[in-house]
């Protein structure tokens, strides 16, 4: 009987497990995925009928914002790094707001976090920066085609959380994906339970090798709300799995 409770009390602990992917979540990527996805964090900006698309939010560039848009205005003072967002559409950027409110031409992804593929939006974020809040560039982001995120899940390649704003603007984002794997895959115990010596030590943990991303110069692209199904359903490409973003 205690045997079957503990094991009652793990199952119902697993939550994570139970999340379904939708706008504003994450995805971490498990020990089995390598290429440009292992590793790595990806918070939804677009998910439905049509397809899903997200951005990889712990892969800054040695490169800056600066750097990428030299020509564009109010941009020269932004040294602050830009992010490879995913291997989709290299030559476009995307934008990810953390602000009290959606400024114009963004959408919501989260509580205080919105995306936006808006020149204007850009410009005007540049030159005003909202109060206490922060602006992140994306060059490229991920895709997946109607059913194959689903796919990937089900065969393990991702975690699904919560997402929240602390975590897409991580300020060390080389430890935000080993984090978050703690925290999701481990099982939390909610009964003070003794646990038996079998249960002492842990597993063996796997290592994904992954190649450096290369930004090449990038350029902000329009897209407008209502524009998720456009992006979602666009029909790229991602990896080498048949028509997979992970393998």
């Amino acid at each position: 009987m205690r045997a079957a409770l503990l094991l009652a009390t793990l199952a119902l602990a697993a939550a994570p497990h139970g999340h379904e992917p939708a706008i504003g979540r994450l995805l971490i990527a498990t020990p089995q995925v390598e290429g440009y996805f292992a590793e790595s964090v990806i918070v939804l900006v677009d998910h439905g009928e049509n397809g899903s698309l997200g951005l990889i939010v712990n892969r800054p560039l040695p490169t800056s914002l600066a750097e990428l848009l030299p020509d564009f205005e109010g941009a020269a003072s932004h040294k602050e790094p830009a992010f490879f967002g995913g291997p989709v559409a290299s030559g476009q950027m995307l934008l990810l707001v953390r602000a009290a409110r959606t400024p114009p031409g963004a959408a919501p992804v989260l509580e205080g976090v919105s995306v936006s593929g808006s020149p204007d939006t850009l410009r005007a974020l540049l030159e005003h920066a909202p109060a206490g809040g922060e602006l992140r560039a994306y060059v490229g982001y991920a895709g997946w085609a109607p059913g194959q995120l689903a796919d990937e899940i089900e065969h393990g390649d991702w975690l699904v959380a919560p997402g929240d704003a602390a975590s897409v603007f991580s300020h060390e984002p080389s430890e935000l994906w080993k984090e978050l794997l703690r925290k999701y895959q481990a099982i939390e115990v909610k009964r003070s339970l003794p646990a038996p010596p079998a249960f002492a030590g842990g597993l063996p943990r796997r290592r994904s090798r992954r190649p450096g991303p290369v930004a090449a110069d990038a350029k902000a692209v329009t897209l407008w709300p209502p524009w998720r199904s456009a992006a979602a359903s666009s029909g790229s490409r991602t990896s080498a799995r048949a028509r997979s973003s992970t393998r």
